[in-house]
């Protein structure tokens, strides 16, 4: 069922979303602020328009022309497009990293008839459909923790990073305070908290730090729960010396983010990787179970795409898909686990991503006494 979409936002994972829609058939416009994007988009046939997201009446106007939305704006934004887009009465998956709960708006979705699927990026997205999967799948789920980052491939001092998404989001990753979920109860730690170390094979071990990365996982009836997000070793030792230094203050954050933004730019043979490990612990079949799925996935040099992009896009443009094809048609604006209790469309979601080369892995380990 080919659609005209328009994708709110043409940064990196925006323009790799509009290229993986328009490959599927679908007549797809990107809007945003930057006229530089449509440099970069006009190869592929898509459209552009220059719209800006803090104009909410323009947004309202000009999605009104569309079959269905994209989402892909600054988390600062994107709780009211997420609103403007629900009353201008249009579908939406949503990919922004809002601070706010999206579930707030529920009920205009419902008043309108309309479906928004938020967080459907990798993390938060593609791990909280494997959280809402193995809470349904496991008789008893104990524990479920995240682990993940977006790195280079070849990691270079003093940083050992280099940023794969907005640059603002990922200083927010590193001040916004850490909600966990310890023995049933809703706990808050400071972020880049409790490192611990996480080994994979052929790439490194590396330093995972508590991050706010459960957001709606939280309601799950699940009594141990974390997210803690991966950098190589030395980077968050820099950036809690530099919290300890003051410069995360209200008053430094703005020059301290502007400095790291150009610090961590990639530069044109910054290829990057995301790593994702997904640990669940609990009772199956009356034995002990430990289920671990890994996402290890790498730059697209042939079409230039990063796997940040990759995972996250394609994620997006999977979920986008399952409104599309009328597989998921409840009307409200529903969380990505809400979509893992149904077996068909994590399977769809998952296929999806194997035949754009994204590779969830699996192990199973049955613990004896």
């Amino acid at each position: 069922m080919i659609k005209k979409i328009i994708v709110l936002g043409g940064g990196m994972v925006g323009s790799a979303i509009a290229r993986d829609l328009k490959e599927n058939g679908h007549s797809v416009t990107v809007a945003d602020r930057d006229i530089g994007v449509q440099n970069r988009i006009m190869q592929f046939d898509i459209k552009f328009v220059k719209l800006d997201f803090s104009d909410f009446n323009s947004v309202h106007k000009t999605v009104q022309q569309f079959d269905f939305v994209i989402g892909a704006v600054p988390g600062f934004l994107g709780y009211r497009i997420l609103q403007t887009v629900l009353e201008a009465k249009k579908d939406i998956v949503d990919i922004s990293f809002m601070p706010e709960d999206p579930r707030g708006l529920n009920k205009i979705a419902v008043e309108n008839g309309v479906t928004a699927i938020t967080d459907a990026g990798v993390a938060p997205g593609l791990s909280n459909l494997m959280f809402g999967n193995a809470l349904s799948e496991f008789d008893k789920l104990d524990s479920a923790k995240c682990f993940v980052g977006g790195l280079p491939q070849n990691p270079k001092p003093p940083w050992w990073y280099k940023s794969v998404f907005s640059p603002i989001d990922v200083v927010e990753e590193y001040t916004r305070p850490a909600r966990l979920v310890e023995n049933g109860q809703i706990v808050t730690k400071p972020a880049m908290t409790e490192i611990e170390p996480v080994e994979f094979e052929n790439i490194a071990t590396l330093d995972a730090f508590n991050s706010d990365g459960l957001r709606t996982l939280l309601d799950l009836p699940i009594p141990n729960m974390v997210e803690k997000t991966m950098r190589f070793q030395g980077h968050i030792q820099k950036i809690i010396e530099m919290k300890n230094q003051g410069l995360f203050e209200d008053d430094k954050i703005k020059e301290t983010s502007e400095s790291l933004i150009q610090d961590w730019k990639p530069e044109k043979d910054d290829y990057d990787q995301t790593i994702m490990r997904l640990e669940f612990r609990g009772i199956k079949d009356n034995k002990q179970i430990t289920d671990t799925t890994d996402l290890i996935d790498y730059f697209d040099r042939e079409k230039g795409i990063s796997s940040m992009a990759r995972t996250t896009g394609y994620t997006c443009t999977a979920v986008a898909d399952l409104l599309i094809s009328e597989k998921f048609t409840s009307k409200g604006v529903f969380a990505m686990e809400s979509l893992g209790k149904n077996r068909n469309l994590v399977d769809s979601v998952l296929n999806h991503l194997s035949v754009r080369n994204v590779i969830l892995l699996k192990r199973q380990d049955i613990e004896t006494k």
